[in-house]
C-alpha cells in the first residue's frame, strides 16, 4: 500500500512546494505578469467559455455560471492560452486547471504557475501539443500493461478489437479529473506529484480490475459504451481502489523500456512479459520480442507438435489424416502458478472451422454430419486423443 497520504489541510502547502517551490512565484512582478495577460485578447476565449459549464459541475465551486470558480477558471485558461502559444487552449486542460483551483481557490496566479509546472515538469504538455505526440505511446504502453497484468481483461477487449485509445484517452489527458470524484483525484495526484506517471498507469489498471466481471459480460458496442462511462458512473471506494492500484508493480524502468520499443518502430512485435523464478518465487518483468506464432501450415501438418515425438507403435497418424484431425495441444496453455490447463478458445474454434471448411466433401468431411468429428481426433496416443476430446467438449464442438 502506498504510504504517501497527505493531510488535506496541508495539501495546498505540499503541492505548492512540489510544483513551484523556490521559483518565487509569489513576487509582485510575477503576480503582475499574470494579471497583465488577463488584459490581452485571445482567440480561444469563445471555446473556453463553452467549456466552463461542463467542467466539474458536480462541484459547488464550479456550479454557478459566472461564479467564483468558473470566473477563475476562465481567467487562468485565458492566460495559459496566451502564454503557451504552441498549445493555446485544448479541451481537457480545463479539468486539470479546475483541480488546481479546487486546491488553491484564492490564488489564481499560483494556479497559473502550478499549471505550467505540471505541464512541463511532468511532460503533460506533450499531450496537448499539435498532433498529441505523447498520446499514442501512452495508450500503447497501457495496452501492454493490461495485457501483462490483467490478461483476462486484455483477452476480452481484444476479442472486440478495443484498445486504450477508445476509453483511456481522457484518463491521461486529465489525470482522471474528468472521470473520478475530486476527493479521489486529489489523493491520486498526491502520489502522482511525488512519483510520476507510473501512478496514473497503476490507477488505470485498478479501474479495469475492479470492473472486469461486468466488463467481460458485455457484447460488441456495449463494451465501448460501458468503458467510456463506468469511471464517472460508478462510485469507487478510495481506500480500496488505491490499495488495488499499489499492487500493480509498474515501474519507471518498465515504462521507459516500453517507450523505447515504441519509438524503435517495432511496437507490433513487442510485449511486456512476466518471468517467475520457480526457485525463489520472485517475479521479474521485461520488454521482449513477442514469440513468433506457429505457422498455420505447420499446425495443419502437425509439424513441430506433440505428435512428432510419438512412437510409431502408438499409432502415429499419417500426414493426410493429420490435416483432417488437427491437434489441440498447441492451443493449450498451462499456468505454472495454479497448475490449471486452459484452452485458447477463440483460436481453437477458428482453427476447427477452417479445418472443416478445408476438408474434402464426403465421409467425415465438412458436408457430413458431426459423426466425423470424433473420428478426426482418434489418431495419436490415447492421452492425446483424450485431451483433444476433452477440449472439444469444453468448447461445445464434441
Amino acid at each position: 500500500m502506498w504510504r504517501t497520504d497527505l493531510d488535506p489541510e496541508r495539501r495546498a502547502d505540499a503541492w505548492r512546494a512540489i510544483l513551484v517551490g523556490g521559483l518565487g512565484v509569489q513576487s509582485r512582478a510575477v503576480q503582475d505578469a499574470y494579471h497583465g495577460l488577463g488584459q490581452a485578447p485571445s482567440s480561444y476565449d469563445d471555446v473556453i467559455r463553452r467549456d466552463l459549464g461542463r467542467t466539474l459541475p458536480q462541484e459547488a465551486l464550479f456550479r454557478d455560471r459566472a461564479g467564483k470558480g468558473q470566473s477563475a477558471l476562465f481567467r487562468v485558461l485565458h492566460a495559459l492560452a496566451l502564454h503557451l502559444s504552441d498549445i493555446g487552449y485544448v479541451q481537457s486542460l480545463n479539468f486539470v486547471v479546475a483541480t488546481l483551483i479546487g486546491v488553491f481557490p484564492d490564488d489564481e496566479a499560483l494556479v497559473f504557475h502550478c499549471a505550467q509546472a505540471l505541464l512541463f515538469r511532468y511532460s503533460l504538455a506533450d499531450f496537448y501539443r499539435p498532433r498529441f505526440p505523447k498520446l499514442g505511446v501512452t495508450t500503447w504502453q497501457f495496452d501492454r500493461l493490461v495485457e501483462c497484468f490483467i490478461p483476462r481483461v486484455h483477452g476480452g477487449l481484444q476479442r472486440h478489437g478495443v484498445t486504450a485509445e477508445y476509453y483511456a484517452v481522457q484518463w491521461f489527458l486529465t489525470l482522471f479529473a474528468s472521470d473520478l470524484a475530486q476527493t479521489l483525484v486529489r489523493r491520486i495526484w498526491d502520489r502522482f506529484l511525488l512519483t510520476g506517471w507510473e501512478v496514473i498507469a497503476q490507477v488505470g489498471l485498478a479501474l479495469l480490475y475492479e470492473v472486469q466481471d461486468s466488463l467481460l459480460a458485455f457484447d460488441g458496442c456495449e463494451v465501448l459504451t460501458f468503458l467510456k462511462r463506468f469511471a464517472r458512473a460508478r462510485k469507487f471506494e478510495a481506500e480500496r481502489l488505491l490499495c488495488v492500484a499499489s499492487g500493480f508493480q509498474v515501474t519507471h524502468r518498465m515504462l521507459s523500456d516500453l517507450e523505447a520499443a515504441y519509438a524503435s518502430g517495432g511496437a507490433d512485435e513487442v510485449e511486456l512479459a512476466a518471468e517467475k523464478n520457480l526457485d525463489t518465487g520472485h517475479t521479474s518483468w521485461r520488454v521482449r520480442r513477442r514469440p513468433d506464432p506457429v505457422p498455420e501450415r505447420r499446425l495443419l501438418e502437425g509439424e513441430g507438435g506433440a505428435d512428432d515425438f510419438m512412437p510409431q507403435a502408438l499409432g502415429r497418424p499419417g500426414r493426410e489424416e493429420k490435416a483432417l484431425q488437427g491437434n489441440v495441444l498447441p492451443f493449450m496453455v498451462h499456468n505454472l502458478d495454479t497448475g490449471e490447463t486452459t484452452v485458447m478458445e477463440d483460436e481453437w474454434a477458428q482453427f476447427v472451422t477452417e479445418r472443416e471448411e478445408a476438408a474434402p466433401r464426403g465421409s467425415g468431411g465438412a458436408g457430413s454430419p458431426r459423426r466425423g468429428q470424433s473420428e478426426r481426433v482418434a489418431g495419436g496416443s490415447f492421452w492425446s486423443a483424450g485431451q483433444q476430446q476433452q477440449a472439444l467438449r469444453i468448447l461445445g464442438h464434441a
